[in-house]
């Protein structure tokens, strides 16, 4: 994983996905933008990222 790389992005509550590039790369987690909005997401299992916005519920795995 890098900065730049283009991820999909899978929306748990609507089970839609959108494609994301990383913006930042933190040890617990990573910043995804996806259309604009930046999504914070927690790394919670290896290669497995977890975060929520305006009460949805997103999902990356690398």
């Amino acid at each position: 994983m890098h900065l730049d790389q283009v991820i999909t992005v899978f929306c748990t509550d609507h089970e839609t996905q959108k494609k994301g590039k990383i913006i930042r790369i933190y040890s617990s987690g990573i910043d995804v933008e996806v259309s604009g909005t930046i999504i914070k997401l927690k790394k919670t299992k290896p290669n497995f990222y977890i975060g929520s916005m305006a009460g949805l519920e997103f999902v990356v795995k690398t």
